[in-house]
């Protein structure tokens, strides 16, 4: 007799209200144990759906419970240590909103998983699905799916099946755990990169920051001693006249040594540079926002088919471009990223660990109009070095608070310089009214810092 499988729609049908909203969010990965970062996730957006009044519907784009990394745990214990969230959700159900939730490669034990399955259900009242369309009241659909059946590496030949394990799982459960123990102190945060093509660069720039500069604190402490001992030297001088030969001799040698010690640190730097951008040119795949280009392709297929849009997550680099007619929206995620901030011409970037906060609002209009708006922020987290920290100081482009960085149809689109092409009409929408928070860049709000990207 087979085993009982759990109630996960391979499609579901979701229905938005006129009036109403939708908040998307993906990629939580919320641990067993709650920590600073996830209790923060739950915190920000526990706070975002209690202020919301009118029909909710709330999208929970996957990865949601992190069960990849941690094979031994359930959904149970992961999701009553993050209690405070789930209150909140259980409450959008309880007012008559929804709460959808499509399965994706970190949480793929619940599309076979009864028990886990159920332990979600009660505990949050969500409806699991592995894809969503959400109709809005105009007649548009909108796809919602994880993406990593885009990715390769993390997709799923039979999503139902407990022994299908894409390469990715291996990676997390099996190498990237030896990585850091074997690189501990300076490979940190390699199991939380952004872009896990761009690895070969995140090693060369901690080789460079945490292994090589933190032993050539002899280039600037002999140079400084040289200095310090130049006065004294010369009231030797002063006092002994006999040895004045001796003295400039001495003085000649640390001139040298300090000419050599800055040339010998000038081929140190040109060595680094050229070992980073040796190594770093190792990328594995498509870098930045590349990793969305898949996504993009899906988006065009659905529009073409008459969709109004396709919403993703899995990559952790949230987006908002329009598509024709249409738009593609990546909503990121609300857990720790390591990421690289440039820093001065010709140097290394800095890979720092901030947490990521980032999700997407869809409001249907009363009007049957309809917009999209993308919030954003990064926290920076502990674990950098000093110099780290000197490099990438006032450098790092990200807001401190959530804040909408783009809207559709009304624009700016995020990320700012990545072109696609508008169609001349919107399918029955009128642009709404851009609020105050979504300025074209350029326009900042007081003390914020504008918004950036790397790619």
């Amino acid at each position: 007799m087979a085993s009982p499988r759990p109630d996960v729609a391979d499609q579901l049908d979701v229905p938005v209200p006129a009036g109403g909203k939708v908040i998307a969010v993906s990629d939580l990965h919320l641990p067993p144990d709650r920590t600073a970062v996830s209790g923060r996730c739950c915190e920000v957006l526990s706070r975002s759906l209690a202020a919301e009044t009118g029909p909710l519907t709330v999208v929970l784009a996957g990865d949601i419970v992190e069960m990849l990394a941690f094979p031994g745990t359930t959904a149970a214990d992961i999701l009553q240590a993050h209690d405070d969230l789930c209150r909140e959700l259980a409450a959008v159900t309880e007012r008559g909103g929804q709460v959808v939730y499509t399965v994706g490669n970190h949480d793929g034990d619940l599309a076979w998983d009864l028990k886990a399955a159920d332990a979600v259900r009660d505990i949050t009242g969500a409806t699991l699905c592995l894809t969503a369309d959400l109709h809005l009241p105009g007649g548009e659909r909108v796809r919602v799916e994880h993406g990593h059946q885009l990715d390769p590496y993390n997709c799923f030949h039979d999503a139902r099946n407990p022994l299908d394990t894409p390469l990715g799982h291996h990676i997390v459960r099996e190498v990237v755990p030896k990585i850091e123990w074997l690189g501990r102190n300076w490979l940190n945060g390699a199991h939380e990169m952004a872009d896990p093509a761009d690895f070969p660069s995140f090693v060369a720039s901690r080789l460079v920051y945490r292994k090589l500069v933190r032993h050539l604190w002899w280039l600037i402490l002999l140079p400084l001693t040289l200095f310090a001992l130049l006065p004294e030297l010369a009231r030797v001088r002063n006092r002994f006249p006999d040895t004045a030969t001796l003295v400039h001799d001495g003085e000649v040698l640390g001139y040298g040594a300090a000419i050599d010690i800055a040339i010998i640190a000038l081929i140190l730097a040109i060595v680094s540079r050229r070992a980073w951008t040796s190594i770093s040119a190792l990328a594995l795949a498509g870098r930045g926002y590349s990793q969305n280009s898949a996504a993009r392709q899906r988006a065009d297929d659905l529009i073409a088919d008459g969709y109004a849009g396709y919403l993703s997550g899995h990559t952790h680099h949230p987006e908002l471009h329009a598509h024709g007619d249409g738009f593609y929206a990546n909503a990121g995620s609300c857990t720790s990223v390591v990421e690289a901030i440039d820093t001065m011409r010709g140097m290394p970037p800095v890979y720092l660990r901030t947490q990521q906060l980032s999700w997407l609002e869809i409001t249907a209009g009363e009007d049957l109009s309809c917009s999209v708006m993308l919030m954003s922020a990064r926290v920076q987290l502990p674990g950098a070095t000093r110099l780290e920290r000197f490099m990438s100081a006032a450098r790092n482009p990200h807001s401190t608070a959530p804040r909408a960085v783009a809207c559709w149809p009304a624009g700016p689109d995020w990320p700012a310089g990545r072109k696609h092409p508008r169609g001349r009409r919107h399918l029955r929408r009128r642009p709404p009214e851009r609020p105050a928070s979504c300025q074209q860049p350029g326009q900042q709000e007081p003390g914020r810092r504008e918004p950036g990207r790397r790619d």
